[in-house]
């Protein structure tokens, strides 16, 4: 019932296996715009100063096609922030990351993604 302890307790398998489920869909709305990959990421628990501590997880990175640069990475970062809901990642390593653990509305996610511009 409470959905932090349910997020926070999801199974790393449940989520690797979304992961692969999503990365396929994700590629493909992103043809020639970005390249997208799975990636084993660890999801941080807390926040600001008192990290409490980190779980596995699994993540899509999204990186630019063609010559990656900060502006380029950025404006793909805005286009996944201006959809109708809004999807926040972080920048690591020159790739967007979209770490899976808390997508709960897998279905809502991939209605969305034809709405993706140009960046």
């Amino acid at each position: 019932k409470l959905p932090a302890l349910r997020l926070l307790t999801r199974p790393f398998a449940d989520i690797e296996v979304q992961a692969l489920r999503l990365l396929p869909q994700v590629q493909a709305a992103l043809r020639g715009v970005a390249a997208a990959s799975l990636h084993y990421v660890k999801s941080q628990i807390g926040s600001g100063a008192l990290p409490v501590d980190l779980l596995p997880s699994a993540a899509l990175g999204v990186k630019p096609a063609g010559k990656s640069s900060g502006a380029a990475l950025n404006r793909l970062a805005a286009m996944f922030r201006g959809l109708p809901i809004p999807v926040i990642g972080r920048i690591h390593n020159g790739e967007l990351l979209f770490d899976l653990r808390c997508l709960d509305d897998e279905q809502q996610f991939l209605e969305q993604l034809p709405r993706l511009g140009t960046p």
